[in-house]
């Protein structure tokens, strides 16, 4: 039961489930994830520690870049992250998120050579 309540505690949080609603979908550095949240690097870097020490994600690096990706060995994350996918799929801000990173994308494929072209989350596509 512990693990449940655990598990329940860290998607209380809105920033937390935002970051894990971003990650079902596709590995993310850091910075694409804080500029997709349009917050800053410190706040969602207290978050993805959170998660990380939770178990509920994990990070590679490559070279200065840290790369963030759900835990697969955790089964009741991805039950549930199977359930809030049907829940939120109309949820404005998890549409945002998604519409912000396809932004990010666009904009990181037209340029050569780009690990991580992101500095920035505040503003960006202003």
């Amino acid at each position: 039961m512990e693990d449940i309540m655990s598990l329940l505690n860290m998607l209380a949080d809105k920033t937390r489930l935002r970051i894990l609603m971003l990650l079902k979908r596709q590995e993310l550095c850091v910075c694409e994830i804080f500029a997709a949240l349009e917050m800053s690097q410190p706040r969602v870097s207290r978050q993805l520690a959170a998660l990380r020490q939770a178990g509920l994600i994990k990070d590679r690096r490559e070279g200065k870049w840290v790369y963030y990706r759900l835990e697969d060995q955790n089964q009741g994350l991805g039950q549930l992250m199977e359930l809030l996918t049907i829940w939120l799929e109309d949820d404005s801000e998890i549409k945002g998120d998604r519409e912000m990173l396809a932004s990010i994308f666009a904009v990181k494929n037209g340029l050569l050579n780009c690990a991580c072209a992101i500095s920035g989350g505040e503003g960006f596509g202003d």
